[in-house]
């Protein structure tokens, strides 16, 4: 999908800025994420997960990330969300890793 090559690091990065938007008050540089930027996060996500390399864990991710798109979370469960999924992706690449190396 427009020669995106499934890779996961692009998706990290973006769960590692919502993993630390925690709070709805300004951070001290003066940025920080809005509820609608991180719903708008959450839906591209969702939308691309198909042509991501995941081998195990794409139904949770994806519960997940739908979860994180809902309106009237409050950040901290934002943030809380987007580390399960962090976390899932991170088991999702060693599950894999091992099983090509056990091939």
């Amino acid at each position: 999908m427009f020669k995106f090559d499934g890779e996961t690091k692009g998706v990290k990065l973006i769960l590692e800025r919502i993993e630390n938007n925690k709070y709805t008050t300004e951070k001290p540089n003066g940025e920080y994420l809005t509820h609608k930027e991180v719903r708008s996060f959450a839906r591209c996500l969702l939308a691309v997960l198909p042509s991501l390399k995941i081998f195990s864990k794409e139904a949770e991710i994806k519960l997940l990330l739908a979860a994180l798109s809902a309106s009237g979370l409050p950040h901290y469960d934002r943030s809380f969300l987007a580390s399960q999924i962090l976390n899932l992706l991170e088991k999702d690449e060693e599950e894999n890793s091992s099983s090509v190396e056990n091939f």
